[in-house]
């Protein structure tokens, strides 16, 4: 319903900011802080028919808390622990390496719902930055090559943080991968 709220933080928390978008003043629970002038990402929740706005940095931690969320047993608070303790990539690659130990740190995350969290999500996220990694990562698989070598390949030769164009990623990241 609402993607985002772009605005000033007048107040903000370890749980929730104050955010003002013309004259209107969002609270909107938070996994970590936001300050300043800010673009939150918003997920919008009806509970005992009170609207309730949980919001993110970034686009792909709104989706990710929505991956997180639609595993039985794991909540919001789940969800909150884990982009709080760890970032969104840092989840993901422990999801995606079957890292338990990693998942289950995290205050509120035991081993059985870290379990559950791998066993239901593996293989079932893919965020991608910017769409050059989403065309190389797409040409590569067209290509032949494994899906998670690829976007592995294609985000170390971004790192280096050159303006490179679509071809010039592919090349590298076709070098990478045949090392």
């Amino acid at each position: 319903m609402i993607d985002y709220i772009e605005g000033d933080v007048i107040y903000s928390s370890s749980e929730f900011i104050i955010l003002d978008k013309g004259g209107f003043g969002f609270k909107i629970f938070v996994p970590y802080k936001i300050e300043g002038k800010a673009k939150v990402y918003t997920k919008l929740f009806i509970k005992d028919e009170e609207p309730i706005l949980y919001g993110f940095k970034k686009r792909e931690d709104r989706d990710l808390f929505e991956k997180l969320i639609s595993v039985s047993g794991i909540g919001v608070k789940h969800a909150f622990s884990l982009l709080k303790g760890l970032s969104a990539e840092r989840i993901v690659q422990a999801i995606e390496e079957k890292d338990i130990e990693t998942l289950s740190s995290v205050p509120g995350i035991g081993r059985k719902t870290a379990q559950r969290l791998i066993f239901e999500l593996q293989g079932k996220i893919d965020f991608y930055e910017n769409e050059i990694l989403e065309d190389v990562v797409s040409a590569l698989v067209e290509l032949g090559f494994d899906k998670k070598e690829s976007i592995k390949a294609v985000k170390e030769v971004l790192k280096e943080g050159k303006d490179y164009s679509i071809e010039t990623v592919l090349k590298k990241a076709l070098i990478v991968l045949s090392k």
